[in-house]
């Protein structure tokens, strides 16, 4: 008996769509999602009443047999649809199920002639059974219909924990229901035990199991699974199979064990209900064969044990066909979902490739050995201003061949408008391409091999209109200077003729601070200029010992303060002048703004990383706010904690900015670790060692092993 179609969708608020072997979603994991209790609808009550009439049939010919000598029968299929009545109902309304089994199974058993005690013990053990079999269920499989779901047994690991939930329910109720037959008859049996875990155990496998699966059928309409098989195929199964029964249960031979192919062939090649129904048939045929005295058994002179091993074919044929069935629905739902995510990363990629074909940046991935695995449209278009006419892939390679030289003279920042990463590219006409290139190490790919991805920006016309900022910085930093000076030279002067005490003596006191203030704004602005479009000249630096780029930074501290620099710090590849203000910036900050009565402690570290070196300038000051960390590096920005009592005018940072990014890297501010205090963290060139004289000239090839 099935419960009204449609009634399982709303088991679990969570789930919106009913999931099938098609169905491409993954379905939800067995523990993620608790049946809820209020979202359940009651079963009708036509549904309960034809659960019902279905248990006491079932429990009337179950005690037919019963043989003599014996308080109970040997069979109960009743027991699954026990559990099948209990998952259909809400999980708040158990009672209107557990109540009716208990005195339905008791009437039965009483109308039959068992024994008072055994109709006591026999009813509660079946009650508690189910109670048990069933909590487990909801408890340990959500994913089933009447447990939260919306499926019946579609893996393998459903099938297993819903086989020791019935083992569990089973071993309770039989040792309930033993000792019903121990205080009936005053003599304890295992025997009896054994037999009573077996009916029950088989009759929740077979009637449970199968029911759900045709509890599935009718509210989803699951579609069959396409693995090949046909109505004749299926026909002459059945054939064989009863063939196969009668032959095997007309001799006493034990080699009931050769129908287990035929129910790996009906579950390998049909749907798993399909093929649960042919393992049905095939273990209730040899069960009615052993009660009617024939098979392999008849040698047992007690007819409980030979029912316990007809159990046992029976429960062994069952799970045979459902352990295929099911491994072979949760391969399909594989198949499927892995044809689906195929689909989705083939679409993803063509959106991909549709997208960098938009772009106007160029961009060239490069093998480890230095050959072109991928372009777009805009890399192939400059390429094509450097060799017109020339094949795609020919002019590509050309201008590679161009930006990866290591040291041409048209590389570098030769320019006072050209940074690090510019690449001058001559043109046949006489003219010059100016690209902005980024490096960056792909990631390794699993085989070993890494690569390159260039992106190529096209700023000849950017870089073209930076050039006059220099000259103009310098010419407005000497006109500016001049008349400075003088101001100074001559509020010097009155300093000397007038009284310290007087009113005029602080006043010029103050024009001279304003005068110093004047000329470090003008010196911050010059610098600013000079770091965003001077001339960088990029060698190899080392950043530690007495030569390095932190060594003039020592002069920054005060008596007590200390600059930790080890002298195992990799090279770089930057301006020298640019990078000694850089750290410059960062140490003097650092000096500037500590706590009161706290000397500066300011640590450097560096590690490489591929083509770039990794810096971390931490320092123990009065720190940054979170909030104030991406806004103190604007021109001009100073934060809270700082305006109030330290003087400066926000240019320090954002040359510290644009040094960095000149050098095709970025900085940001984090909180130090333990705080208080800042850690600066840049990125800067490695450097690039020098060619040895007398030795080949460096290939792509070169370059991309050491990036």
């Amino acid at each position: 008996m099935l419960p009204p179609r449609g009634g399982a969708r709303h088991y679990c608020a969570s789930r919106v769509f009913v999931p099938s072997v098609s169905d491409p979603r993954p379905h939800a994991r067995d523990d993620a999602c608790e049946p809820p209790v209020t979202t359940r609808p009651a079963l009708p009550l036509r549904w309960a009443i034809g659960f019902a009439v279905a248990y006491a049939v079932l429990g009337v010919v179950a005690r037919l047999t019963v043989v003599e000598g014996q308080a109970v029968s040997l069979i109960w299929p009743g027991a699954g649809v026990a559990i099948l009545w209990l998952l259909a109902e809400a999980p708040r309304r158990q009672r209107f199920v557990l109540v009716p089994l208990l005195l339905l199974h008791a009437g039965v058993a009483w109308v039959t002639g068992a024994p008072p005690l055994v109709v006591l013990m026999g009813s509660v053990s079946v009650t508690v059974q189910t109670w048990l079999t069933v909590t487990l269920l909801r408890r340990w499989c959500p994913t089933l219909l009447g447990a939260g779901g919306t499926e019946s047994f579609r893996s393998p690991r459903t099938l297993s924990r819903t086989c020791a939930a019935g083992v569990l329910g089973s071993i309770a109720g039989a040792l309930i229901g033993a000792l019903g037959v121990w205080a009936a008859s005053g003599s304890w049996d295992s025997w009896v035990v054994l037999a009573w875990f077996a009916r029950h155990f088989t009759g929740i496998l077979v009637v449970g199991c199968i029911g759900h699966l045709a509890w599935e059928w009718h509210t989803q309409r699951v579609a069959p699974r396409a693995r090949g098989g046909h109505r004749t195929e299926l026909i002459v199964l059945w054939a064989v199979s009863a063939v196969g029964v009668v032959a095997i249960y007309s001799q006493p031979l034990p080699i009931a064990f050769l129908l287990m192919p035929l129910c790996v062939w009906s579950a390998a090649r049909f749907r798993t209900f399909l093929g649960a129904l042919h393992a049905l048939g095939l273990g209730v045929a040899a069960l009615v064969l052993t009660l009617a005295g024939m098979g392999p058994t008849v040698g047992l002179e007690d007819p409980v044990q030979e029912i316990v091993v007809a159990h046992v074919f029976l429960v062994a044929v069952l799970l045979t066909g459902l352990a295929v069935g099911t491994l072979g629905d949760r391969i399909d739902a594989l198949v499927v979902r892995m044809g689906h995510a195929r689909a989705e990363a083939a679409e993803q990629a063509e959106l991909l490739a549709e997208m960098t074909e938009s772009m106007d940046e160029g961009l060239v991935v490069l093998a480890r050995d230095g050959s072109i695995e991928r372009s777009n449209g805009a890399s192939r278009r400059l390429a094509q201003r450097v060799r017109p006419g020339e094949p795609d892939d020919v002019a590509l390679v050309a201008l590679v061949g161009l930006i990866m030289d290591p040291a041409p003279h048209h590389t570098g920042a030769s320019r006072a408008e050209l940074g690090v990463g510019d690449v001058q590219v001559p043109l046949e006409s006489g003219d010059e391409l100016v690209l902005a290139v980024t490096r960056t190490a792909l990631a390794d790919r699993g085989d070993g091999c890494s690569g390159v991805l260039l992106v190529l920006r096209e700023v000849t016309e950017h870089r073209r209109g930076l050039r006059p900022l220099v000259s103009f910085a310098s010419t407005a930093a000497h006109d500016l200077r001049g008349p400075l000076t003088a101001i100074r030279s001559w509020l010097d002067l009155a300093t000397m003729d007038l009284e310290p005490e007087s009113d005029t003596a602080a006043s010029v006191e103050r024009a001279q601070r304003a005068a110093e203030q004047m000329a470090d704004l003008i010196d911050d602005l010059l610098a600013h200029a000079m770091a965003q479009a001077g001339d960088l000249v990029a060698s190899d630096l080392a950043l530690g010992g007495p030569d390095g780029a932190l060594s003039q930074a020592v002069a920054l501290l005060g008596p007590d303060d200390v600059l930790d620099v080890p002298d195992a710090l990799p090279s770089v590849h930057a301006d020298e002048v640019a990078l000694r203000q850089l750290f410059a910036n960062l140490v003097g900050n650092a000096v500037k703004y500590t706590r009161p009565d706290v000397p500066a402690v300011v640590r450097v570290r560096a590690e490489r990383h591929g083509p770039r070196v990794i810096v971390e300038v931490e320092d123990n000051g009065v720190g940054v706010d979170e909030r104030e960390r991406v806004l103190i590096f604007q021109r001009f920005h100073r934060s809270d904690t700082v305006r109030a009592g330290f003087r400066g005018n926000g240019m320090g940072l954002s040359i510290c900015q644009t040094i960095v990014h000149r050098h095709g890297g970025t900085i940001e501010c984090l909180a130090a670790d333990p705080g208080p205090g800042s850690v600066f963290r840049f990125d800067l060139p490695a450097a690039v060692a020098a060619d040895v004289p007398g030795t080949p000239p460096l290939t792509v090839r070169d370059v991309l092993s050491r990036a």
